[in-house]
Order: structure tokens, then sequence, then C-alpha cells
């Protein structure tokens, strides 16, 4: 297909996960192309090989994006980068982004909540307070999320129809298996709810099929 776009990151979830579940709920196709990326030691980024994208930056491939991923091509072979931009952008060519410059921006703004309660994670995981974050920080935080999405009519966090927001707290939330992340939310029913809404969707369901049986 012509028009498929295509996603250039690793063989893995980090910066690109989001990003393929848009096209996922979606229901669009795209390129999922992956650097391979080998471990020394398991674990242990200092043992970390990645010859093939080392390689493709050398070549200067990804100056785009400053040597770095993700890196996605859009329609027309148009490069676009950094990862948060990729998202605006195939959550608005899809649907995602609401129907208004109102709408779109109130999205962004939600995204940015996500970022900074996850920022306020990495920050906590680094100062050794990661078991107050969770015990305390989080549920704050997601209860302050919970009264900002109290009044929408559901099923999904701001309406309808699911939207970049969902994408990106149901990613964060719900796609690392992590238990403390589920018990942190049992206190936001709105926002628990829609996380289930959006992981039952058939699109979101076929994604994660074929990636785990890769």
């Amino acid at each position: 297909n012509p028009t498929t776009m295509k996603l250039i990151y690793f063989d893995g979830k980090g910066r690109g996960e989001k990003i393929r579940y848009l096209f996922a709920c979606a229901g669009e196709d795209f390129e999922d192309f992956r650097y391979p990326t080998t471990y020394g030691v398991p674990g242990d980024r200092s043992t970390r090989s990645r010859p093939e994208f080392e390689a493709a930056k050398a070549s200067g491939v990804h100056d785009v994006n400053m040597g770095k991923l993700p890196i996605l091509e859009g329609e027309g072979g148009v490069l676009i980068p950094q990862s948060r931009a990729i998202e605006r952008y195939v959550a608005k060519k899809f649907g995602m982004m609401g129907s208004t410059d109102e709408e779109a921006a109130f999205i962004d703004g939600m995204c940015e909540h996500q970022r900074d309660i996850s920022e306020a994670q990495r920050a906590a995981r680094r100062d050794d307070k990661i078991d107050e974050y969770f015990a305390e920080g989080l549920p704050k935080s997601l209860g302050l999320i919970e009264k900002i999405i109290a009044d929408k009519p559901g099923p999904f966090m701001l309406g309808d129809k699911p939207t970049l927001v969902d994408v990106s707290f149901y990613v964060w939330l719900c796609d690392g298996g992590d238990e403390k992340f589920a018990k942190a939310y049992e206190a936001t029913p709105k926002l628990k709810a829609a996380m289930e809404a959006f992981g039952a969707l058939d699109t979101v369901k076929a994604w994660q099929a074929k990636r785990d049986a890769a």
C-alpha cells in the first residue's frame, strides 16, 4: 500500500508503543520497522548492542530527529520527528484529537497531565521514593484526573470515542502488567471504566495478540 506510513523505532515498547496503539485503535495498517537490540548481559544497558541502528545513524538518515528515534515516515514520505509530535499527528489523522481546535487543545493538555504524573514516577524512582509515589502521589494525581473527567459521558475518558488521552493513560497504566498501577486507580471508577473500555476494543485486543505472538 503506497500510502502506508512507516514507524521507525527499536524492538521494544518505549516511546513507540503509544504510536502503535494509535494505529491499532484506528484499525489502520502501518509498517512497524524495528531495529534489533541485543544485550551481552540481559538488562544491562552498558552491554547493549544496536549495530544496524548505529550504522543508519552514522549515515545521517535519522538526522531529522537528531539521531534519535522514533521517526514516522508520514504520507508523501515526510519524516516526522519526536514521539509526541508523531502521536498528535497520527491521532489527528485518524480522528482521535477531537473535532475542534478547542477539543484538540484540551486533549493535548490532558496528555501533558499524564506526562507530568509519569515524570513524577521517574523522579520518585531516582530519589528512592517509589513506594511513597505509589502509596500517596499516584493515587492523589489520579484522583485529580477523575475530577476532570467525572462529568464526561463515557465510556472513554472524554466521551463516546477513544482519543489520544485514552491511549496515553492506557499504555502507561495498563500495558505494563504492574499491579501497583491497577491498585492506584481502584478509587477512580470513571478512569478505571475508561481503561477497561479501551482495553476491550476489538482493534486493541487484536493488536495485543499480534504483538505478543511476535
